[in-house]
């Protein structure tokens, strides 16, 4: 039986990488060749890899500062030594021995990658976190060997939120796969894609032009050949994708991906926002805390009630806002947004009525949780 059987491949590779540097510690100014290193692999570890592999993991030792080669005339092969001032590889249980600057940089590194990942994956679908496992993993592996300051961060932070997360949309791997291929290669794509408005598959032959990763899905932004009108379509929605790398996508002039995240806009300009709100609501949106906006203002009104004054985008995300936070606040400007509002809490006030007047007791109210 192999003896890494078992064993994630990731930690494989970090295994086998500290290895070699630890070999080429012990070589000193002796160093190593990769056939030679090759062969001790084979020999004592029972690792069989090809020559290549082992090249690779010379070169990813060597990006981080620590080994170097030399060409020497008696070897047919450069020499593998490790640079001067490199820290040897250190045990896992010597948690206190202080990093060299290479291995405290890669550390560092390496404590990012675990922290997005972990920390930001609600953000993306399960097929491109799919993509980072490796990377992460590795990471991982580097901060729980090597122990550092940085690495008594795993464990301690956490992300959460009060709002509802949906679920996330299935997506095929293949179809993402084939969609990032064609933008890096920067070449159409014919899909057939599932009109939900119509409730019937079309065939598209699409312009990609980038991938808006928001809430719980993944749009594909994108044209038809029209450049003037960009379209946002979701790629758990995709049922066939097929390559079309002899023609290229056509990006329109002074296209930026920022400008076309999936929001639904109910006005094309931003709106002067005056909402009266309680106490409460407005320790939380305050500039020190978590602010509607860049700029905003705020004016007492007296009885436990304030003005804010703002301009802000009139996206569907607003109206959801303001609904969500109840009687905390009430809209007072722009008129078109009170009426909406109005109207969405007449209708939504219709359906619980009936059972409100049948009703002896008062429901209980919900908790106030904008704090």
């Amino acid at each position: 039986m192999h003896k890494d059987e078992g064993v994630p491949r990731p930690a494989q590779i970090a295994q086998r990488r500290e290895a070699i540097a630890e070999w080429l510690h012990r070589a000193g100014k002796k160093g190593l060749t990769a056939p030679q290193i090759h062969a001790r692999l084979r020999n004592e570890l029972g690792v069989d890899m090809t020559i290549k592999t082992v090249q690779r993991d010379l070169n990813y030792l060597k990006g981080w500062g620590r080994i170097q080669p030399t060409d020497e005339p008696d070897n047919a092969a450069p020499l593998w030594r490790v640079v001067r001032g490199a820290a040897a590889p250190t045990p896992a249980a010597a948690t206190d021995t202080k990093l060299s600057g290479p291995d405290l940089r890669s550390a560092r590194v390496a404590l990012g990658i675990v922290t997005l990942y972990e920390q930001a994956s609600h953000l993306l679908h399960q097929a491109a976190l799919d993509d980072l496992r490796e990377q992460y993993e590795i990471s991982k592996a580097l901060l729980t060997r090597l122990m550092p300051q940085e690495g008594r961060w795993l464990g301690k932070l956490v992300t959460g939120t009060q709002h509802i997360q949906l679920l996330q949309a299935a997506i095929d791997p293949q179809v993402l796969a084939q969609v990032q291929l064609a933008l890096l290669g920067g070449y159409q794509l014919a899909v057939r894609y599932f009109a939900s408005n119509q409730q019937q598959e079309k065939d598209y032959q699409l312009h990609p032009l980038g991938l808006s990763y928001q809430d719980s899905s993944i749009y594909l932004v994108c044209h038809s050949g029209d450049p003037d009108r960009i379209r946002c379509l979701p790629l758990h929605r995709f049922r066939q994708v097929r390559p079309l790398e002899s023609r290229l996508a056509e990006v329109p002039r002074d296209f930026e991906l920022r400008n076309h995240v999936q929001r639904i806009l109910i006005e094309p300009e931003p709106i002067v926002l005056k909402l009266r709100i309680n106490d409460r609501l407005r320790q939380r949106l305050d500039e020190r805390e978590t602010p509607l906006a860049h700029e905003q203002v705020f004016t007492p009104l007296g009885n436990g009630w304030h003005l804010l004054e703002c301009s802000i985008a009139y996206s569907q995300g607003l109206l959801w806002w303001i609904l969500s936070h109840g009687a905390t606040v009430e809209v007072l400007e722009p008129p078109s947004l009170r009426a909406q509002v109005r109207e969405t809490v007449r209708t939504l006030a219709g359906f619980y009525l009936d059972d409100a007047a049948g009703s002896t007791e008062l429901p209980e109210l919900v908790h106030d949780a904008s704090h």
